[in-house]
């Protein structure tokens, strides 16, 4: 007889299926709750300092560039100032023509730094046309070491006139004693030439002469001479019986003075022929600006 069937119980706990659950982490000190939030702390940034510098770095620049164009524009005045006072000194001392052209140049470098030391190094003047005696020339004054103080003296003043063969012709009664037909430079020399009648004969003669300082003037000395076409010494055309008298005019040449032209400071110190040029150098270094040598002329012997 069939044995009844039982009815099926729960499976044991052995054999019942275990069922997979998720594991709960539990919170620990390392390692937050998901639940719990995290609280951040943020520290804020500290403020930008203001560059102040650079604001007074331009403001610096500024007034560097402000004193800059202040020096120079107050030497520009200083120096326009100086060469007008310069050139008014000029034309009183050597008693120019208010409208004769006067350059002046106080030379290179700063005039306030100059003026600082006391003197100006340097002072040049261009004068077109100087006259002197008979004769006009182009003249350049120089002075150097010149002093604020018009009572102390100056290093060196010096004028160089260069007085041209056109000028020169002017000067044939210095140059002989007789009517010239001609003179000219060159060589170093000025030659003049002329004709000796002798009865029913021309002869023509030239005479080289040399130029030189005198001090208050220009002497002319007599070189070389030429008589129809052969050289002869100054002591043999003079003791020549036939022409000697003739001679004597001829080589009868004088001073040609400028002292009385110009003030009694000023020396003729050299004179040379120069290309076609008589250049003479007067010198005066020394005298002080408010010397009064320098607004009296000298006088001729």
């Amino acid at each position: 007889m069939a044995e009844p069937i039982q009815p099926r119980d729960a499976a044991t706990p052995a054999e019942q299926p275990t069922e997979a659950r998720p594991t709960e982490t539990q919170p620990t000190e390392t390692q937050p709750s998901e639940a719990q939030p995290t609280l951040v702390i943020e520290t804020p940034a500290p403020p930008r300092k203001k560059r102040r510098w650079i604001g007074w770095a331009i403001a610096g620049g500024v007034l560097v560039v402000l004193l800059v164009v202040g020096f120079f524009v107050g030497d520009a005045l200083a120096r326009q100032f100086a060469e007008q006072y310069v050139r008014e000194r000029i034309l009183q001392v050597l008693d120019l023509d208010p409208d004769t052209p006067v350059d002046v140049d106080l030379g290179p470098g700063s005039l306030l730094l100059q003026a600082a030391r006391g003197s100006v190094d340097v002072v040049t003047v261009s004068i077109d046309e100087l006259t002197v005696g008979e004769v006009t020339a182009g003249a350049v004054l120089t002075a150097t070491g010149v002093p604020l103080d018009d009572s102390k003296p100056v290093e060196s003043l010096d004028i160089v006139a260069t007085v041209s063969e056109e000028n020169v012709q002017k000067l044939s009664s210095y140059l002989s004693g007789i009517e010239l037909e001609s003179i000219e430079l060159g060589r170093g020399v000025i030659t003049v030439g002329t004709n000796l009648n002798l009865l029913f004969l021309t002869l023509p003669v030239t005479v080289d002469l040399v130029p030189s300082a005198s001090g208050s003037g220009v002497v002319f000395e007599p070189e070389t001479i030429t008589l129809d076409d052969q050289a002869i010494s100054v002591d043999d055309l003079r003791n020549n019986p036939i022409v000697g008298s003739l001679a004597s005019s001829l080589l009868n040449s004088q001073e040609f003075c400028v002292a009385s032209s110009l003030p009694k400071a000023l020396q003729v110190t050299d004179v040379v022929v120069s290309g076609t040029n008589l250049v003479v150098t007067l010198t005066g270094g020394g005298v002080a600006l408010s010397s009064p040598d320098l607004t009296t002329n000298g006088t001729c012997p």
